[in-house]
């Protein structure tokens, strides 16, 4: 557990678990925190070296005040900054992304793509523009004014109170300046581009981001990329679902050649 300083001097919160021949990277959404994780590291870290770290504005990394600290961009550098830090830039990682996470997963892919290995997207969606017709600013933001409104605005989407309560801590400016790099990321024709294996896992009830309209895209444009749906789960798999999305991962990874 440690902090990595960013090029423009803000500390991102970090864990390390486990240790094997590959290595997972764990990256949130707008839901910025390792707590989704923590069924998943248990499960995996007893075969791979896994990697989990807080986004900017959350838990327990910098919160910095102003819009122009926030983009997902910005999020994959932060993202190569615990890497580095980690000593893991030397051979490839699987990215297992979860929202917004699976944007910064595939931006961090574009400007660094012989550091991924594979990428593992939960709770998908293909880009801000896409999701400007489901999600609104102000859908995203509706949560921000008191914390009771963050916990609610998380359970009506499938976490557990015991997780959502994480998102009570947060500062408001930060919810509202991540929701609108979440809304302005536009990924273009760039997922063709996605050379390495792609797993998504997504659930059959999410509202948020439906599998046939949010993630069967990203599955048909991206070359190596299949898509599971997981029966009765929502907007979270990594908690809702998280041994048969462990399950998932494990054979996702086994197929992958090490470096």
């Amino acid at each position: 557990m440690s902090f990595a300083t960013t090029d423009d001097q803000q500390e991102i919160y970090y864990e390390v678990h486990g240790t094997g021949p590959q290595t997972l990277v764990f990256v949130s959404g707008y839901f910025g925190v390792t707590h989704i994780w923590q069924n998943l590291i248990r499960q995996l870290s007893t075969q791979y070296r896994c990697i989990a770290y807080d986004s900017r504005g959350f838990g327990r990394s910098s919160k910095p005040p102003g819009a122009e600290s926030y983009s997902v961009p910005r999020h994959a550098a932060d993202l190569h900054t615990v890497l580095n830090a980690c000593q893991a830039t030397t051979d490839p990682s699987v990215l297992v992304t979860h929202s917004m996470g699976g944007n910064i997963g595939a931006a961090f892919y574009l400007a660094h793509p012989e550091l991924v290995s594979g990428i593992v997207y939960s709770g998908t969606y293909v880009d801000g523009p896409h999701i400007q017709q489901r999600l609104t600013y102000e859908m995203l933001t509706s949560g921000v004014k008191s914390p009771s409104q963050c916990v609610d605005f998380y359970t009506a989407m499938g976490l557990d109170s015991t997780t959502a309560l994480e998102a009570a801590k947060w500062p408001a400016h930060s919810r509202r300046h991540n929701g609108a790099a979440l809304l302005a990321f536009d990924i273009g024709d760039r997922y063709a581009s996605i050379k390495v294996p792609g797993l998504i896992v997504q659930g059959e009830l999410d509202q948020a981001t439906p599998p046939d309209i949010s993630a069967q895209s990203i599955a048909e444009q991206m070359p190596r990329c299949h898509l599971e749906v997981l029966k009765g789960v929502r907007h979270f798999p990594p908690t809702e679902a998280s041994l048969k999305m462990g399950k998932l991962v494990e054979d996702f990874v086994r197929d992958i050649p090490l470096a």
